[in-house]
């Protein structure tokens, strides 16, 4: 991975986000990442532990140090940014906060970050009753057929995203795999490539937000889009109805299928090609949600 335009081997690093979270950053520029993912630990140390994976300029050819996209990075100015007072500041604000409530609960700072206990309970029971109104859709229970989808989109919106910005849990694993539970949103790989390394590391900016451009040809939702007669009537409910019926199906479905074979998400987040083993399952995973 590279960081600040320097090299880092990571891969006998134990990261607390595991190896999901390392993976994320594999052949990039995960300096947007770095910099917006870890606000807890002071900068100095964070940068000590760094240091001791840095790689020789001697040795980049030899561990392939070559980012995927050559144009990765580079739309940030991060010179200055260890004496940004406004980064400071917000970081300053964080551990106020959240400091606050770890001295309450009489957790680590870490741990007051994530979902608290009654969370965890609003979100156990809301999946457990998602699945055991199930065998009553299948039936044909007609008050399960308004409830049982109702269930299935609440149980995952108050967990999927979480989940997959490592918030949830202080256990990677947890984090990790939850998601796949309820993977009709999207693949969770998929939405770690279009939703943690591209938007939120980018947001709004032109060729590097995925979410600026998923129906181009229905919706201009950004000046990077070019404009079409069919952006005309984009404000009537109805347009925005017709887009957005059919956009889970487009994230889960479309915009995998190009990503796995343009090797790049929406054109803008580099893509890396998966093994054939792991592909499979990631195939598989797809036609059980097209069963569903």
């Amino acid at each position: 991975m590279q960081i600040h335009s320097k090299w880092y081997d990571l891969s006998s690093f134990e990261h607390p986000g595991g190896p999901v979270a390392l993976s994320l950053v594999h052949r990039r520029d995960g300096t947007a990442l770095f910099e917006s993912h870890h606000p807890f630990m002071p900068r100095g140390k964070m940068m000590k532990i760094l240091s001791k994976y840095e790689v020789l300029k001697a040795d980049e050819a030899q561990l392939g140090c070559e980012l995927m996209d050559p144009n990765d990075g580079g739309h940030y100015v991060w010179d200055g940014i260890e004496n940004d007072k406004f980064s400071a500041d917000l970081k300053s604000l964080l551990i106020s906060y959240f400091g606050a409530i770890a001295k309450e609960r009489g957790v680590s700072l870490s741990e007051a970050a994530k979902a608290t206990p009654a969370r965890w309970c609003l979100i156990i029971s809301l999946i457990s009753c998602f699945f055991a109104s199930v065998p009553f859709f299948v039936n044909g229970n007609w008050v399960c057929l308004f409830l049982t989808p109702l269930l299935a989109w609440v149980a995952a919106v108050n967990y999927w995203h979480d989940g997959l910005h490592f918030s949830l849990s202080t256990d990677w694993r947890i984090n990790a795999w939850l998601p796949y539970l309820f993977p009709y949103f999207s693949s969770p790989w998929m939405w770690y490539h279009e939703h943690v390394i591209g938007h939120h590391s980018y947001p709004n900016v032109d060729h590097k937000d995925p979410d600026l451009a998923h129906a181009p040809q229905l919706m201009r939702e950004h000046r990077s889009i070019k404009w079409r007669p069919s952006h005309s009537g984009q404000a009537r409910w109805q347009h925005v109805l017709v887009v957005w019926s059919v956009a889970l199906a487009g994230l889960s479905l479309l915009n995998d299928a190009k990503a796995n074979l343009k090797l790049s998400y929406n054109n803008v987040v580099p893509y890396e090609s998966m093994s054939k083993p792991r592909f499979a399952v990631h195939l598989l995973g797809r036609f059980v949600y097209i069963f569903l």
